[in-house]
């Protein structure tokens, strides 16, 4: 019971935490109408009123939210040892680099660079490599996640015609929030099926 209810609130949070990813930026730039993703980065919104804070504790909320998802997704998906751990370390560090991106302000540069720049790699390869290793398996299963590791390396291209990190973070973003929605109801929808209960709720089982 108390399993059941862990996993509950661990959905909800992660759903929660989706929901949160998508209406927040677009809040804030509700909040901030003059702000131009082509001339500045969205870090901007964590060192800015009135969006400071909501900005930040959305990041927060994400790196707790994407660990979650992922680390529930990587004991579903993987069985053997040698493939669930080098991604569970990838994960654990990009889970705190985005954490410490949150909660280290742009102000202080390279602070907030470093664990930025370790949570755009880490993921990303995160994300790579889980579709990789998938694939040895089942190509088809691993296909999205090779496509949108792949499509985050490319985003990285949006930097060449814009002098901002803005627009690239904006797809960036997209890309990761694509890939936890993808999974985590896949997995609702996996395990709904085998469970002998009888409507919506099943799936939080």
């Amino acid at each position: 019971m108390k399993y059941l209810k862990a996993k509950l609130f661990r959905r909800v949070y992660i759903i929660f935490c989706i929901i949160l990813g998508i209406v927040a930026p677009v809040y804030c730039w509700y909040l901030r109408p003059g702000f131009n993703p082509m001339e500045k980065p969205l870090s901007d919104f964590g060192i800015q009123e009135p969006t400071w804070l909501l900005w930040n504790s959305t990041l927060v909320f994400l790196a707790i939210g994407i660990f979650l998802n992922a680390y529930t997704a990587l004991r579903f998906y993987f069985k053997k040892r040698r493939f669930r751990y080098p991604l569970k370390a990838l994960l654990i560090v990009s889970a705190f680099s985005l954490f410490f991106t949150a909660t280290i302000p742009m102000d202080y540069e390279i602070f907030h660079r470093i664990p930025a720049f370790l949570f755009f790699f880490t993921y990303n390869l995160f994300v790579f490599l889980f579709g990789l290793f998938r694939s040895f398996h089942q190509i088809r299963a691993g296909v999205l996640s090779i496509f949108i590791g792949l499509a985050m390396i490319f985003s990285l291209l949006l930097l060449l015609p814009f002098k901002s990190y803005g627009v690239f973070e904006i797809v960036y973003f997209a890309l990761i929030l694509l890939w936890n929605i993808h999974f985590l109801f896949t997995r609702m929808k996996e395990e709904g099926m085998k469970s002998n209960k009888e409507g919506f709720l099943k799936f939080f089982q």
